[in-house]
């Protein structure tokens, strides 16, 4: 199936977002950091927009969507007329200092260079400030991953955090969301993208093993002990 395709169905299925949980995964993550209505927030990686329509309409906050992909910002400003929007790389994001009180970045984190890219979201969350994300993430060491993406292990991404200075409020296995998405996605005819398992393998042994990646809900808080600053 050609990417345009695949695209089309994960719209059908998950309500414009791309991503397993959808708008509801988005909506619990709100309710877990209780943000005061017109906080200011970042999507970062906001795609078509989707997300940010609803934050303003349903969650009542201030927010500004970033994304590198000109299509998408595009698609966004049709979606949502009234956001922020800004083209730029998530490792290098043009905002001042304590800029946000939340950032979310749903389903992206494993497409960039993490490290950097938490970095810079402890740089621009204010003290006190929430992170969201969800993500892919390796259920046990070695599982093969998607090439292109960086799909990191808890362990991993637990140290980064603490490194860039947030604390975990709430971490919650969503790999059932992942699976139903795909159960939902091949009943319609569609699938998830294959990969190989074996980076040596022809590409006519491709195949769909997602078997060792998972997905996750985080909620982390920005505390005073920053030492990316």
């Amino acid at each position: 199936m050609e990417n345009d395709e695949r695209r089309a169905c994960l719209q059908r299925m998950t309500g414009g977002t791309l991503r397993p949980g959808g708008l509801t995964l988005t909506t619990r993550a709100l309710e877990l950091c209780r943000m005061p209505p017109e906080a200011r927030v970042l999507d970062a990686g906001c795609g078509n927009g989707v997300t940010l329509r609803h934050l303003r309409e349903r969650c009542g906050v201030r927010c500004c969507g970033l994304d590198l992909s000109m299509e998408m910002l595009a698609a966004a400003r049709d979606e949502d007329g009234e956001g922020s929007l800004v083209r730029a790389r998530m490792e290098e994001i043009p905002f001042r200092n304590d800029a946000f009180q939340g950032v979310l970045c749903e389903c992206v984190l494993s497409h960039t260079n993490a490290e950097v890219v938490v970095r810079e979201f402890s740089r621009i969350v204010e003290e006190g400030g929430f992170l969201i994300l969800s993500d892919l993430y390796h259920l046990f060491p070695g599982s093969a991953a998607p090439p292109g993406m960086e799909v990191l292990g808890r362990d991993w991404l637990e140290e980064c955090l603490a490194r860039s200075g947030f604390d975990i409020v709430t971490w919650e296995d969503r790999t059932a969301d992942l699976r139903r998405l795909a159960a939902e996605l091949i009943m319609s005819g569609c699938s998830l993208p294959p990969y190989h398992v074996d980076p040596g393998a022809a590409p006519a042994k491709a195949f769909h093993d997602w078997r060792g990646i998972g997905y996750y809900l985080l909620v982390a808080r920005r505390t005073n002990d920053n030492q990316c600053r």
